[in-house]
């Protein structure tokens, strides 16, 4: 597969020397892998030279914005490869960390690497950058771009039911049903990705706890299925998500019994480069209010 991709590069007979010294960072434009166009991203203070942005042969640097293409002999050419990395439009070779590290260059920064070119005579020798080359950033942080994914993607509180009829009334004694109606941005799941710099990242929300405070003092409820829909003409208590007031609302402000539902989403990632995790509870709450009468014994 290397030595194909090789061959592929070698579109011309054009060798380049590359010296071995330690030299100036290249600036090699970031783009979405395996996209023609990139959208340049500066993410340094200042600007890495004083080219224009659509990345010509003059070797100008990228100036944090614009559109700009890759360009081997006016010929396209993808700005991102999964094996050779970035490419450097003012040399057009790629850049990818070299692995294995070689030993440290003698009096190189700490903070140096070596990094292995390719370019259109083949695989070149590990050149040593006292800083990493624009482009060549290793892939940003998974659970980073997992949160990305999460902000754009829309949670919201359940959808509360509940039996009585909020406008009616229940009663002290009588069962109270508890469920929620399912929806992908009410209960999930719901999936959503983000990519950069060669990382992508997978993500899916879905509620795994719903808990209700009735407002009467009670413990919470917790409902982790959603609860069963009431079934009209029902008599007894639900089968998973119920509740039986033992008091009335009358002293409650509005005289009515506030239900709170709090859901917890839980947002598991995957990546493209193996790692995994989770971020959550993630909380959305809805409320309703009740009226809870006492039931009233009329004896002659």
């Amino acid at each position: 597969m290397l030595t194909r991709r090789v061959l592929a590069l070698v579109a011309a007979l054009v060798v380049f020397t590359v010296p071995s010294a330690a030299v100036a960072a290249p600036p090699i434009g970031e783009c979405p892998p395996g996209s023609d166009s990139c959208h340049i991203i500066d993410e340094d203070e200042g600007t890495n030279g004083g080219g224009n942005n659509n990345g010509g042969s003059n070797g100008g640097g990228n100036d944090g914005g614009g559109e700009r293409k890759c360009t081997r002999g006016n010929e396209p050419i993808p700005c991102y490869d999964p094996v050779f990395g970035w490419f450097n439009q003012s040399d057009e070779c790629y850049y990818r960390l070299t692995e294995p590290q070689l030993p440290p260059q003698s009096g190189g920064s700490a903070d140096g690497a070596w990094y292995t070119p390719t370019c259109l005579a083949g695989v070149q020798t590990p050149r040593w950058f006292d800083a990493p080359p624009a482009g060549t950033l290793p892939p940003p942080d998974p659970e980073t771009l997992a949160r990305r994914a999460l902000a754009e993607i829309t949670l919201r509180a359940p959808d509360l039911q509940i039996r009585p009829d909020p406008n009616g009334a229940g009663l002290v004694g009588l069962p109270v049903w508890l469920w929620v109606d399912k929806g992908p941005e009410t209960w999930g799941p719901i999936s959503n990705d983000a990519e950069e710099r060669g990382l992508r990242v997978d993500i899916t929300a879905s509620v795994t706890n719903l808990t209700f405070d009735l407002g009467d003092g009670s413990p919470p409820v917790s409902c982790a299925g959603g609860g069963t829909p009431y079934p009209k003409g029902a008599t007894g208590p639900s089968p998973d998500c119920g509740h039986v007031f033992t008091k009335s609302s009358r002293q409650q402000p509005g005289q009515k019994f506030t239900i709170t539902a709090t859901s917890s989403w839980t947002v598991e990632w995957t990546s493209s480069g193996g790692e995994s995790g989770t971020i959550g509870p993630e909380t959305r709450q809805a409320t309703v209010a009740v009226r809870i009468n006492e039931l009233q014994v009329v004896t002659e």
